[in-house]
């Protein structure tokens, strides 16, 4: 085929619809649990046509498409047409091609959602069509098998950490901390001193961090809890959640992070930290290169606060992301190598670097390690690093749990606004997950 065709034509924007909602209404008219996770056996010599569909910025889709055209140059006999949303509207339309029969061939999957789609039978068994998984970490494959099965190919490791900018911390007269034995209360003191020692307190020291559940799971472990437990429930006390509520209050009045009326786009790339007002951003450790890149200097990755002040640490190792199937392909063989490819390859490797996470697959690790820029070479050593530090991974989450990331943004602004206190809103947010993990 010729793969010199416009990319302009072959991928297919997919415009960002606001809110998550639809997923949950959309995902209830889905298959139900018990339908066949294997699709149908093809011919795999003959001709196919595909669709891949992911979320990212302009440069991912970019990247994404030089890996299509490179695995089209290896199988021409398979096409693979490209579709991308930003991450809002990418669920959203995901929830409505899945009710309308239209499921991709082949899409990315993140832990919230993983869990729902597998069980109400969305997603093939990537082991039965033959996806090779021998040289991906045993660890990342875990986080992407349900019940046993494997339903999603991990694109590399991830971990939630605080990615600091050393020049406002200079500029402020504030060092950096020793991210070895930081408090919580550190955290809030050293966001504070940032913004009071900054001239005009243009600067904060840290974004806020409490609209995110993944931020609380972290807390919850370091004090033995966790956001859900392996029975699919609420696994913390409520007095903790109104702690991590209260301290960004505090560290809003203080002045460590910015009022809620001038919050920033949940937008990484649109946050304080990139537009060089924020000291610190916690976020995930891929993200350091193009936080970089967005405020122009090298910025550097630090360890979540508290990982030795409690009962144990909490960071843990995520999947970047996932590849997974629709189950009712036509077309399971070239799908599978598809995600082959796309997992295993080093060229592959070599296009993302670190973009989706340190590479699970140990061979494409050690490829792209000789090709990383200075500050993708010190997330993957930061990364790498904690491997004698992250002691376990959490449970899979619950049917349901795609919605807690909306629940929780919402109730963090009406913490933030004043409309509702720590305590309350450490009620609701109980209430409100409860009702939609059943």
């Amino acid at each position: 085929m010729n793969t010199a065709r416009s990319s302009s034509r072959r991928i297919l924007r997919r415009s960002a619809v606001a809110g998550m909602a639809a997923l949950a209404v959309g995902l209830s008219a889905c298959a139900v649990p018990g339908g066949s996770a294997t699709p149908v056996a093809d011919d795999p010599d003959e001709p196919a046509s595909i669709r891949f569909y992911w979320w990212g910025s302009d440069a991912r889709n970019e990247r994404m498409q030089q890996a299509i055209d490179l695995f089209e140059e290896d199988n021409p006999n398979i096409t693979v047409t490209g579709e991308f949303a930003e991450w809002g509207g990418y669920w959203d339309k995901l929830a409505t091609s899945v009710v309308g029969g239209d499921t991709p061939d082949v899409f990315m999957q993140e832990d919230r959602y993983i869990a729902d789609y597998a069980r109400r039978g969305i997603l093939a068994d990537l082991g039965a069509i033959g996806v090779e998984t021998g040289d991906i970490d045993e660890s990342l494959l875990t986080a992407g098998a349900i019940d046993g099965t494997q339903f999603g190919i991990p694109t590399g490791s991830n971990v939630y950490s605080v990615i600091a900018n050393p020049a406002l911390f200079e500029a402020a007269g504030v060092e950096l901390p020793d991210d070895d034995t930081w408090t919580w209360d550190d955290y809030v003191d050293i966001a504070t001193r940032i913004h009071d020692g900054t001239p005009g307190g243009q600067v904060y020291g840290t974004s806020d961090a409490t609209y995110n559940e993944v931020g609380f799971s972290v807390y919850a472990r370091q004090h033995g809890q966790s956001l859900f437990d392996e029975d699919g429930e609420l696994g913390y006390d409520d007095d903790l959640l109104e702690e991590w509520f209260q301290r960004s209050l505090d560290l809003q009045a203080s002045g460590g992070q910015p009022p809620a009326d001038s919050a920033a786009s949940l937008d990484l790339l649109d946050s304080p930290i990139a537009k060089g007002y924020a000291a610190m951003n916690i976020t995930w450790s891929a993200q350091l290169g193009a936080l970089s890149t967005a405020v122009g200097q090298d910025l550097t990755i630090l360890k979540m606060p508290g990982e030795s002040e409690f009962t144990k640490p909490g960071m843990f190792y995520k999947p970047g992301m996932y590849l997974s199937a629709s189950a009712k392909t036509k077309h399971p063989s070239a799908v599978a190598k598809f995600i082959d490819f796309f997992a295993n390859d080093p060229r592959v490797g070599g296009i993302f670097l670190t973009e989706l996470g340190l590479p699970g697959n140990a061979p494409v690790r050690e490829a792209i390690l000789p090709k990383l820029t200075p500050v993708d070479q010190k997330s993957a050593d930061f990364v790498a690093g904690l491997a004698d530090h992250i002691v376990s991974a959490p449970p899979a989450l619950p049917n349901g749990a795609g919605e807690v990331a909306t629940i929780i943004q919402r109730i963090n602004e009406q913490v933030l606004f004043g409309q509702l206190t720590p305590a309350d809103a450490a009620k609701q947010f109980r209430s409100e997950v409860e009702a939609v993990i059943g």
